[in-house]
């Protein structure tokens, strides 16, 4: 949550100085063809918890574990709190798309985006170990949405495809070193978003999307010393939908 706090008031510090420059009101969404880009933040769906973690007390797996890893502030007061605690969302936290818009009628334009989503949190471990963490979400997305402009407001539906979901979960010590890759289906959900014009050329958008992943299995290699082994497992029951991947997200997008 402090991670997507911080994206959000980057990302409306950035909007703002956008809107100062250009406040006119001749901002209209235009019938016309367009490259651009987008970045966003968002956050929603699950964490770890719906996924089998790797206990390296015993070598077993076991779910319903929500993973949160600690670690310093720097530079703080030293009458603020010196740590901090975060986890990892399955529809978080960072996104980057390219894309183009094409007028298909009088107010409507179809868009066509390609890009990039991940969220990962590393710090300090808090089992004792002394050890690092890191657990990450990425995949690559595809967003296909039909818009209804009207003056400089647009609202759009449409769909949305996120190819090769993965999460990797990794920790170390001097001693040990855990590395687990999880894999999913492709996953095919649904979006609704709205845009507002801001400048000749950047609009801020607000958007949902309903997504969720089918476990796949999953490859985990944790070395002791110089004992390795290697586990690869593949899901055999309960696997459908098994990560909730939904997102609100706030996008700039920059046209070209």
């Amino acid at each position: 949550m402090k991670k997507l706090t911080l994206s959000l008031f980057i990302l409306v510090i950035s909007i703002s100085n956008v809107f100062a420059q250009e406040s006119s009101n001749k901002l209209d969404f235009k019938q016309e063809f367009k490259a651009f880009m987008l970045v966003g933040v968002q956050g929603g769906g699950d964490g770890t918890k719906p996924l089998p973690l790797y206990y390296r007390g015993d070598g077993l797996y076991y779910s319903d574990i929500p993973y949160t890893l600690a670690g310093p502030w720097f530079g703080v007061p030293s009458d603020l709190p010196q740590h901090w605690e975060d986890d990892v969302e399955a529809g978080g936290l960072i996104s980057f798309a390219v894309g183009v818009e094409v007028p298909v009628a009088e107010k409507l334009v179809f868009s066509a985006a390609w890009g990039y989503l991940y969220d990962e949190v590393y710090g300090d471990l808090t089992d004792g170990s002394g050890g690092k963490g890191s657990f990450k979400y990425s995949r690559q997305t595809i967003d296909l949405m039909l818009f209804y402009n009207r003056g400089r407001h647009r609202v759009g539906l449409g769909g949305a495809y996120h190819l090769k979901p993965k999460a990797y979960h990794h920790e170390y010590a001097s001693a040990f070193d855990l590395k687990t890759t999880y894999y999913f289906d492709d996953g095919i959900g649904a979006a609704i978003q709205y845009d507002y014009k801001v400048s000749k050329n950047t609009s801020l958008g607000i958007k949902y999307t309903k997504m969720s992943y089918d476990f796949d299995g999953l490859k985990t290699r944790y070395r002791v010393g110089r004992n390795v082994s290697n586990n690869l497992i593949d899901c055999e029951s309960n696997c459908g939908e098994l990560v909730d991947a939904d997102s609100l997200a706030i996008n700039l997008i920059y046209r070209f």
